[in-house]
């Protein structure tokens, strides 16, 4: 009778071990098909390009806490990636490309922007326009949901990407423009 217990729990036991190695075998066929087939046209990318940008941080002067004046000058590198749903804006130093100074990814069907996982929405359309930086005017977005330390609202179109910064936590206004602006911040776009 002990005998045929045993016998009875390990082909139970063979049943059980078998029943779920064919399930994950077949959920992780029926996966990578549906996936593959889901995801082929997500990435398939519409265009591609570089452009030559210069980062200016200005930052409040520490004899005059109500103005801000110019801390850094960078030269980068903006790639933008555009595919069927989203474009995504990613800013690079020339001189060390594992540098990374940035990305931005831009939702086309409801113009949401993801900026390290944080969703912001338009707040202000055609906020700003400078035919000099682009022919089309720049949205001001903000947060969705705001927290502590947060970056402030930022000037964005699809075309050229962000072209402000607003870093509360820093006391930093950041602008990305092209190399051959002709643009007064001071003037224009800092907050005075």
């Amino acid at each position: 009778m002990k005998k045929t217990l045993n016998i009875l729990l390990i082909l139970i036991s063979i049943g059980v071990l078998v029943f779920v190695g064919i399930t994950i075998f077949g959920i992780s066929i029926m996966g990578t098909k549906t996936d593959a087939k889901y995801f082929k046209g997500e990435k398939s990318i519409v265009s591609k390009s570089e452009q030559n940008r210069v980062l200016y941080s200005y930052g409040l002067d520490t004899l005059n806490w109500e103005k801000y004046v110019l801390k850094r000058k960078v030269n980068l590198i903006l790639n933008r990636t555009e595919r069927d749903s989203t474009i995504t804006f990613r800013f690079i130093d020339p001189k060390d490309t594992l540098d990374n100074y940035g990305s931005t990814q831009f939702v086309k069907y409801n113009k949401s922007i993801y900026i390290v996982g944080d969703k912001h929405h338009i707040i202000e359309s055609e906020k700003y326009l400078n035919k000099n930086i682009s022919k089309y005017p720049f949205d001001l977005y903000d947060l969705v949901e705001s927290y502590d330390d947060a970056n402030g609202a930022f000037l964005f179109n699809a075309d050229y990407g962000i072209l402000n910064v607003e870093v509360w936590s820093a006391g930093r206004q950041i602008f990305y423009l092209p190399n051959d602006s002709i643009v007064d911040i001071e003037k224009e776009l800092l907050r005075k």
